[in-house]
């Protein structure tokens, strides 16, 4: 039938062939270096079920290096070696998915991490010559020699020949296990590729000690024959935000929180929540739109689970400070991360989830993120694990294509309370996370996009994901709107800045002009008072008021001279802090009277200031006026108001004290940010005006709460003149 059809048709069947050199194609070209070829081969070992890897550089007799790497794991027979190791792409990884082993007289099995059966083949990269020595437990010792380069100049596969004899058990120092030699090496492996090596093999460790025993030594004979363990990734093992605990059977979640910055101080804390409160807030929480399930029973259904997430910021400062913190390329950070990224699930310490990197997400926690990027957290940004049991979570599995979980109500609870999970952990980070909160000078570094573009351009030379370059253009944009909005707060200020500057400029021509007449009317007062009269006391009165009022005028001017001057430079002027005080204390001398307010100083003897008097002023008065309000409302029965100055280090030290509310905490450091205000139809400018003026000559302010009167304290120092 085929003859037929081929003549009817006009075609010729050829078929389709692989010349030996795939061999070589295979081996060198799909392995990407050498580092990742041992790393292939290390990872064969961990799913032969090993618990111990060598990795040696030795020199042989002729003073050539060579390499081995010998595992104690389960060992190949002539049957193995013959229709799997033999075979290249052989599906065995995908028919046997998790490796069995005996230990102290129970099985126990792990999850191979192979499955195109390939990783074999990274010994055509590494060298000319493979020798493998295995010993299968029970059977037969065998020793299998390959020549990479005889097979890839063999005229046919079929003529590609792998040499296989019996060994002796004797050739080995454990049980069952394989040893591989690589010889007639293509590099020679320098002592920075060495310490690449170690970088890359730490990071094939599991991240949690509950996963199991595997452990990694490395061996460079040339500087010393003892072998160094590999530890695990340092990155790894010190996240910035952890939370770890357990759902017990009640339902009650116990955890424990920690914060570590790589820089400064951290915290830890923790708490038990009831099942009852669970229940409540993950109503309050629940978007209808989300389908997200809401648990109802009286215990959780999906039964008890414990559990380790561990989190990182991945905007560039973060990522360029872990890498100095751990001496490690800034590519090395992420790429750590992204080895173990996602919440893994393991039942009786076997994986369930995630099988593949499709599957890393099965939690959906980057669709999530969308709606609310910057404070929720991605997948790429956690590693996490998950321990269940056959016994306490029967109804928890996985569907046949390994993917994802079975659905059914058990599980969809199970995966709401990770996410509740989750969300207790994004809130604590969003607490400890650093706040943008640049001076004046720093507004316009934000709108730079150069250092987001280098970074974004190496994550796509390292195949990044496009949820690992996510956060870097969220970080960028969350700067840039706050460049935004402190510009136009900045400007909007300025703006009404310059409107008070013009109208300064009117009101000081017309204090001058009014300062020569009443002037004239002083001088024309005191002849007539010369003459006796009957208006004598009305014009004693009308003196009186007149000095009055040029005094208070003359003030005025001062107060805004900054202002009206265009070509006003700080620190050319000084004043006297105590003169300065009583000033505002007579500007609110109604408001301190209504309010009941008892005021109090104590002020050091030498208090003249390099400040302008009309920016003493502005700071005193803001300081005053805050105080003020929120003195006034208050339920106290007594208030006050303490002003103190002393002379520390060549400098006045002010502090501004009120018995009041004090400053609500986390916010001591933003009440000084442009726009922030708890006042009802505030500017929220005034404490950034007093900051900005203080920082001009030198000086820092900071608010202390509660303070020496249980109130808030604001604390400012200026140059003694």
């Amino acid at each position: 039938m085929t003859e037929e059809k081929t003549e009817t048709n006009g075609f010729e069947p050829i078929p389709f062939l692989m010349h030996p050199r795939v061999f070589a194609a295979l081996g060198k070209d799909l392995v990407t270096s050498d580092l990742v070829a041992i790393i292939e081969l290390v990872k064969n070992s961990y799913d032969a079920f090993a618990t111990r890897v060598d990795v040696r550089f030795l020199n042989d007799d002729a003073g050539k290096l060579y390499l081995e790497i010998e595992d104690n794991g389960l060992g190949m027979d002539d049957k193995i070696l013959k229709n799997v190791w033999c075979v290249v792409a052989t599906p065995f990884r995908e028919d046997h998915q998790t490796s069995e082993r005996l230990v102290a007289g129970k099985t126990k099995q792990r999850r191979v991490s192979g499955s195109k059966g390939l990783g074999r083949l990274s010994s055509a990269r590494l060298g000319k010559k493979l020798e493998v020595f295995t010993h299968k437990r029970g059977k037969k010792a065998w020793k299998l020699v390959v020549q990479w380069e005889e097979l890839a100049d063999a005229p046919t596969l079929n003529q590609c020949r792998a040499q296989l004899w019996p060994a002796t058990a004797a050739e080995f120092n454990v049980e069952s296990g394989t040893l591989l030699r690589i010889t007639g090496l293509e590099s020679v492996w320098p002592e920075e590729e060495i310490d690449e090596l170690s970088e890359g093999l730490s990071r094939l460790k599991p991240p949690f000690e509950q996963l199991g025993d595997f452990r990694v030594f490395l061996t460079d004979a040339r500087q010393s024959a003892q072998p160094m363990e590999i530890d695990a990734s340092q990155l790894i093992e010190n996240p910035l935000y952890r939370i770890k605990g357990e759902l017990k059977a009640n339902g009650a979640l116990r955890y424990t929180y920690g914060y570590q910055p790589y820089k400064g101080r951290g915290r830890t804390d923790g708490d038990t929540i009831s099942w009852a409160n669970i229940l409540l807030d993950i109503k309050q929480r629940r978007d209808k739109k989300s389908g997200r399930y809401l648990p109802e029973g009286k215990k959780p259904e999906c039964g008890p689970f414990n559990f380790e997430i561990r989190a990182w910021d991945l905007d560039p400062d973060t990522v360029e400070t872990a890498a100095n913190k751990f001496k490690i390329r800034k590519s090395t950070v992420r790429s750590e991360i992204r080895t173990f990224k996602g919440i893994s699930v393991y039942r009786d310490q076997i994986l369930v989830l995630p099988k593949s990197e499709t599957s890393r997400d099965w939690l959906g926690l980057d669709l999530r993120r969308v709606s609310k990027t910057g404070t929720r957290i991605s997948t790429s940004q956690i590693v996490g694990y998950v321990g269940i049991t056959a016994e306490a979570n029967p109804e928890i599995d996985d569907t046949s294509d390994r993917e994802r979980l079975a659905r059914n109500n058990h599980v969809r609870e199970f995966e709401s309370l990770l996410k509740y999970i989750v969300e207790i952990l994004e809130i604590k980070r969003d607490e400890d996370r650093p706040h943008d909160e640049q001076k004046m000078g720093d507004l316009f570094k934000n709108l730079d996009s150069q250092g987001v573009v280098e970074e974004v351009r190496q994550l796509a030379s390292e195949k990044a994901q496009a949820t690992e370059v996510l956060p870097y253009l969220e970080s960028f944009s969350v700067r840039l709107e706050a460049a935004k909005s402190r510009i136009e707060q900045t400007f909007g200020y300025y703006n009404r800045l310059a409107t008070i500057g013009t109208l300064s400029q009117m009101l000081v021509h017309e204090v001058g002009n009014n300062n020569v007449i009443i002037g004239r009317f002083l001088g024309t007062a005191r002849s007539f008072m010369q003459e006796p009269g009957k208006f004598r006391s009305a014009m004693t009165t009308q003196l009186l008021s007149a000095e009055t009022a040029l005094n208070s005028l003359e003030r005025l001017a001062e107060r805004f001279m900054p202002l009206a001057t265009r070509g006003f430079r700080r620190a050319r002027r000084s004043a006297f802090f105590k003169q300065a005080l009583e000033t505002c204390r007579q500007a609110r001398e109604k408001d301190i009277d209504h309010s009941e307010i008892t005021w109090e100083t104590d002020l050091a003897s030498t208090d003249e200031v390099k400040i302008d008097p009309g920016e003493l002023h502005a700071v005193v008065l803001n300081l005053i006026d805050n105080a003020i309000y929120w003195l006034a409302h208050s339920d106290l029965r007594k208030r006050r108001l303490r002003i103190s100055t002393k002379r520390v280090s060549g400098r006045l030290q002010c502090r501004v004290m009120d018995s009041g509310i004090g400053i609500e905490k986390g916010q001591e450091h933003k009440i000084f940010l442009p726009g922030v205000t708890q006042r009802p139809n505030g500017f929220g400018m005034g404490l950034t005006v007093a900051a900005e003026i203080i920082e001009g000559h030198g000086g820092t302010i900071h608010v202390e709460s509660p303070g020496e009167l249980k109130g808030a304290t604001f604390v400012f120092d200026l140059p003694i003149a």
